[in-house]
């Protein structure tokens, strides 16, 4: 209960908060004798439906700390991990650092993404091109993670309600990252089917997978002989290769680390590794075409034959099916640079290097996928390990200008000229196009109903 206690001209609310040893009094003073009144109510209301909060001098960033150690630590996978924990130390930390946790409201977050927006300078990061600003899309990461962790402040009793819920974001438009065409496809698998150099072979064999199983970079440098069924086409995906921080590898409990590759140079911080993938809808079955597993089968005759050449102290065989000349891991950095190489010195004008990564063919192949399915969605989801249809619908399906312009043309042949009686006239500047008989034939065999529309016009004209 809560008590009401007058001091000079002001009343103080008075009452009792935690238990047992951390059993202490709480006053809450400078209150007029309504204020009092009125706090005195909310207070016996809080208790009587065991929704009260107690007060604690947390600050944003002991609290943070906290939620990385009994949250982050047993949730998140090792990039996530990284990710977050270097946004909240280079971005939230000097900012809301040392403010009470329980003072932040959702102004303070609204004040807060208007700074990170116009004022704050990104951390730059070596090797790569300083920013003048923090992006928007970096924003909205930082607003994930929060949103997150104050939910868990929620639920810990540590505040009562979340601020990140109704905070104003600046607004973004995710960037969608061109991809290649199946023509232009074609020729990069043109280009780079050398089996007599073998990195051009490899990096030919990786499209392929990435391609035809709609592979992520990971799971095609993580894949293993042993996992794949070659007689019946079948490969197993449920391991990614990774770089992660040695520490976290024993401190993270959700990465499930498989194998660890052995490190050429002591006294590294981190370590190649076979682990789980991120999600359990990665965890999945694929089909190689026929083409593919003849492809593959003419890798492993080139690597076999590398290890007659080079022996047990040259080749190091991990059972990697897209690796080094030497049986080392290749790296999903590693195939990005070798994929734009093989860009560059194809040289062909309708593709750009800049724009294009080794990700890119994952794009292409959920595109080709859907139209080849004719929209099945599950399929599409299923081969490429995605957790929802809307990440292949959102993300991943590029509608290409070939199947509009054959909409709008079966449009025109399905909806305009089957409801009208006039003669379809070609295109200003294109002739006519009269098909051979043959063509003629393919076209009425295909469509019963125009072959109907064919013999009655006929059966009209002999009668007349």
């Amino acid at each position: 209960m809560a008590s009401i206690v007058k001091r000079g001209k002001t009343y103080s609310v008075v009452y009792y908060e935690g238990e047992g040893k951390n059993k202490h009094q709480v006053w809450e003073s400078g209150l007029s004798y309504s204020a009092a009144k009125n706090r005195k109510a909310q207070l016996e209301y809080e208790f009587a439906q065991n929704v009260h909060v107690d007060q604690n001098e947390l600050t944003v960033q002991q609290f943070l700390q906290e939620f990385i150690s009994k949250y982050g630590e047993k949730r998140w996978v090792a990039s996530t991990y990284d990710g977050n924990v270097g946004l909240l130390e280079n971005y939230v930390y000097p900012y809301l650092g040392d403010q009470k946790l329980r003072s932040v409201r959702t102004k303070t977050v609204d004040d807060f993404y208007h700074y990170l927006l116009y004022t704050a300078e990104p951390v730059s990061h070596m090797g790569r091109p300083k920013r003048e600003r923090i992006t928007t899309s970096m924003i909205h990461d930082i607003h994930k993670v929060l949103r997150c962790a104050f939910n868990q402040a929620v639920k810990w009793e540590y505040i009562a309600k979340n601020p990140f819920l109704n905070a104003t974001l600046p607004e973004h438009k995710e960037k969608k990252r061109p991809a290649l065409t199946p023509e232009q496809l074609h020729r990069v698998l043109e280009f780079t089917n050398r089996p007599d150099i073998y990195d051009y072979y490899v990096i030919h064999c990786a499209i392929h997978l990435a391609f035809a199983c709609s592979m992520r970079g990971g799971e095609v440098g993580g894949a293993q002989w042993e996992r794949y069924d070659m007689e019946n086409q079948i490969l197993f995906v449920d391991r990614v290769i990774d770089r992660v921080d040695k520490k976290l590898a024993e401190k993270l409990t959700k990465m499930e680390v498989m194998f660890r590759f052995p490190n050429l140079y002591p006294g590294t911080r981190t370590a190649i590794v076979l682990k789980q993938p991120k999600t359990e809808g990665s965890i999945r079955n694929v089909y190689t075409p026929d083409t593919v597993t003849r492809k593959l089968q003419k890798l492993k005759e080139l690597q076999d034959r590398l290890k007659m050449e080079l022996g047990d102290d040259g080749y190091m065989d991990y059972g990697l099916i897209i690796c080094q000349a030497n049986g080392r891991p290749i790296m999903t950095e590693h195939l990005n640079k070798r994929f734009k190489e093989v860009l560059v010195a194809m040289n062909d004008p309708e593709i750009d290097p800049e724009d294009m990564v080794f990700h890119s063919i994952r794009h292409t192949s959920a595109g080709l996928k859907l139209r080849l399915s004719n929209g099945d969605l599950k399929a599409v989801q299923g081969d490429g390990g995605w957790n929802t249809p809307d990440m292949v619908t959102k993300r991943y399906a590029h509608i290409l200008d070939e199947d509009r312009r054959a909409l709008a043309e079966e449009m025109e042949e399905k909806f305009y000229q089957a409801n009208t009686n006039e003669k379809p006239t070609a295109p200003v500047g294109k002739p006519t196009a009269v098909p051979d008989s043959d063509t003629l034939a393919a076209m009425l065999a295909g469509n019963p109903e125009l072959l109907a529309k064919v013999l009655m016009s006929i059966q009209s004209a002999n009668t007349r």
